[in-house]
């Protein structure tokens, strides 16, 4: 099993990774990409958030974090 530690720095890159993503080609950016790819970016965001937040829960009730 990976060390959760670990596990959460690699979700926390992942966020930030979609939310530089987002600074650089969202709508705000001076070459927004299509609304589609802004959207299925920004659900990347939320279920990866979604799932570092069960993953803190389910570690905490085992004692691993």
């Amino acid at each position: 099993m990976t060390d959760p530690q670990e596990m959460l720095q690699w979700l926390d890159r992942r966020i930030a990774s979609a939310m530089t993503w987002l600074d650089d080609h969202g709508s705000t950016s001076r070459k927004p990409r299509p609304d589609h790819e802004i959207e299925t970016k920004l659900d990347d965001v939320a279920k990866l958030e979604e799932i570092k937040g069960a993953y803190v829960k389910a570690a905490t009730a085992r004692g691993l974090i």
